[in-house]
């Protein structure tokens, strides 16, 4: 994504001030892996909890092939790394443990609608939603670049259709500044695009990024294809807002 249609999202988004976040109510914040949720609205889960909003996050995959061939990190061993990251990354967002959800599906291998496992994929995200009711949602980009932040957002839109019809519902930008091909893109009857302002959350949203240390460091040094976050990435969410997008 080049930068004239970056800059053309971020020109046109609403300002959108922290403190409404406190109309938001009960919400649930869903990431396909374990960082996605520091990267794309840590600086909104921090403001939530600071203004008391009840916060649940919820993980979809197990975050298992971010480093697929490491022998020092074989899959196991990083899943426990990667939620015990999650679990530290949030408590700088102010979520306590018992308020995170770890689905352990498969990563990189989430199921879209066609899939034959979707449906099952839609059944393991539903309790949460009855347990926990909230009043909105914060999911992924429904056309994010990365196939699971897409499934991820499938998996959430049919676990609305079955279960509420009354959440808000808003979506986060991850991969959209780096790959995004221009039919990525928000089209401008889709919704609303908001520019949420973070300033007071931007120190600790980047202390979670950094919390999440097999992706943002070489601690996993020994998988050649392993993946990392890299500094041309990060600065991309080094920033004093939020781009969100409310469908309506």
């Amino acid at each position: 994504m080049d930068l004239t249609e970056a800059d053309r999202l971020v020109k046109y988004a609403r300002q959108h001030a922290g403190s409404e976040l406190s109309m938001w109510g009960k919400t649930l914040v869903v990431a396909p892996h374990q960082d996605d949720e520091s990267l794309g609205c840590g600086g909104i889960i921090y403001l939530l909890t600071q203004l008391k909003m009840p916060v649940h996050v919820v993980f979809v995959s197990d975050g298992s092939m971010s480093h697929p061939n490491s022998a020092k990190f074989p899959s196991q061993t990083l899943v426990v790394l990667r939620e015990h990251e999650a679990v530290k990354a949030l408590a700088i967002l102010g979520v306590d443990q018992e308020n995170i959800t770890f689905l352990r599906l498969k990563d990189s291998r989430l199921p879209d609608g066609g899939a034959p496992d979707f449906d099952a994929a839609v059944r393991v995200l539903a309790p949460v939603l009855s347990g926990f009711e909230p009043a909105t949602i914060l999911c992924p980009w429904q056309r994010d670049p990365h196939k699971d932040h897409r499934a991820t957002w499938q998996i959430v839109d049919q676990a609305i259709a079955k279960h509420t019809d009354t959440v808000r519902r808003f979506e986060y930008f991850v991969w959209l500044w780096e790959r995004a091909k221009p039919g990525d893109l928000p089209d401008v009857d889709e919704g609303l695009i908001w520019k949420v302002n973070i300033e007071k959350a931007k120190e600790l949203k980047k202390k979670a990024i950094s919390a999440h240390i097999s992706q943002t460091t070489s601690l996993i040094d020994d998988d050649p294809e392993g993946f990392t976050l890299s500094d041309e990435v990060l600065a991309h969410f080094d920033t004093d807002f939020e781009i969100i997008f409310e469908r309506i």
